[in-house]
């Protein structure tokens, strides 16, 4: 469990931080080639958001299929029995 759960906060800041990146970064170069200072900025930041957001949707939906197919193995598997301890 331990394991999905560093996985999930690496993928969230990845997904927050790569579109970030790249769209801020391709704004702010269209910002100085033509000249239009915060414009293409904020519209690249803008897309950004809407991106990040689909991309941690999709995997929230991935992590709790998981879930659902681990509390449907966990139901489904035996009970151990108890062993007798030894003395």
């Amino acid at each position: 469990m331990r394991e999905i759960i560093i996985a999930s906060s690496l993928y969230s800041i990845g997904s927050i931080l790569g579109p970030l990146l790249v769209f801020g970064g391709f704004g702010l170069i269209l910002d100085r080639i033509f000249g239009t200072k915060p414009v293409a900025l904020l519209i690249s930041i803008l897309v950004a958001f809407i991106m990040t957001n689909v991309l941690l949707f999709k995997k929230i939906k991935k992590i709790n299929g998981m879930m659902d197919v681990y509390r449907d193995e966990i139901k489904e598997a035996p009970e151990k029995p108890d062993l007798p301890k030894i003395n």
